[in-house]
């Protein structure tokens, strides 16, 4: 599904991700964990472009998407790519990023609309259907100040899905949340993956990722320190770093 080929990134002259590779497979849940600074992040935003890599080229479904260096600066090298790939990879943020004077189906509706073009029937009703999808049918009318945070999020993966995206991507999706709150789209997460969903995670949620991640990726210092089935690298990690890493969460 998604093959990241000696992604670098920079800021201001220094490298933060160092020439990582990966290859995500249809239907995987894989979890990236590591400390603050280890480069999860950025790895997980340079997917959508979000984030320019400094080298490297990004695959979705074997199709590249490149960039060029020109006057200095990395630019898309098939700008057209570049908009059907967005199109085709889901994001959600620590912060919800909702519009504040619209309800929570016109948030879901909004990019349907000038994104992919849907009318406005069209897209009411698919943005219908997934806030049903993530148990928020009676909310369809409320705007996100009568919302808890969960709920918030929860409206945030509606309108990710219902973009009709590929690949998931989660960036803490519940770093900004109470514990209570987190729970609420941790689940929904998980019934994602049950339903084959593609997804990447950045998190911190050792639980989560343990149980319902089918591969573990452990970064420190911008690179890719060990990789395996979730249990086994949660359990039995082979690297120090890792297992140092592990030891201080597991202790907090």
């Amino acid at each position: 599904m998604l093959r990241l080929e000696n992604i670098s990134i920079s800021y201001r002259g220094h490298e933060v991700v160092h020439e990582v590779s990966l290859d995500v497979s249809p239907g995987e849940v894989v979890a990236l964990i590591g400390p603050s600074g280890a480069g999860k992040s950025s790895l997980l935003r340079c997917v959508n472009f979000l984030e320019v890599p400094a080298a490297g080229t990004v695959y979705l479904e074997g199709r590249p998407v490149g960039f060029v260096q020109r006057r200095g600066r990395s630019v898309p090298a098939n700008a057209t790519a570049l908009a059907e790939h967005r199109r085709e990879v889901g994001m959600v943020f620590q912060n919800f990023n909702l519009f504040p004077h619209l309800t929570a189906v016109e948030n879901v509706m909004l990019a349907q609309i000038h994104s992919l073009g849907r009318s406005k029937a069209d897209a009411r009703e698919r943005a219908l259907k997934e806030l049903a999808h993530v148990g928020l049918a009676s909310h369809a009318d409320a705007k996100p100040a009568k919302c808890s945070g969960g709920q918030q999020q929860r409206i945030a993966i509606a309108r990710a899905l219902a973009m009709d995206p590929k690949l998931m991507l989660f960036d803490e999706p519940t770093s900004a949340l109470d514990p209570e709150l987190g729970i609420e789209v941790l689940t929904t997460m998980r019934r994602l993956a049950d339903e084959g969903m593609t997804m990447i995670v950045v998190t911190h949620e050792m639980h989560f990722a343990e149980e319902v991640a089918d591969r573990i990726v452990f970064m420190a210092d911008g690179r890719i320190v060990e990789q395996g089935p979730a249990r086994q690298v949660m359990r039995e990690p082979v690297h120090e770093r890792t297992k140092r890493f592990l030891a201080a969460v597991t202790d907090r």
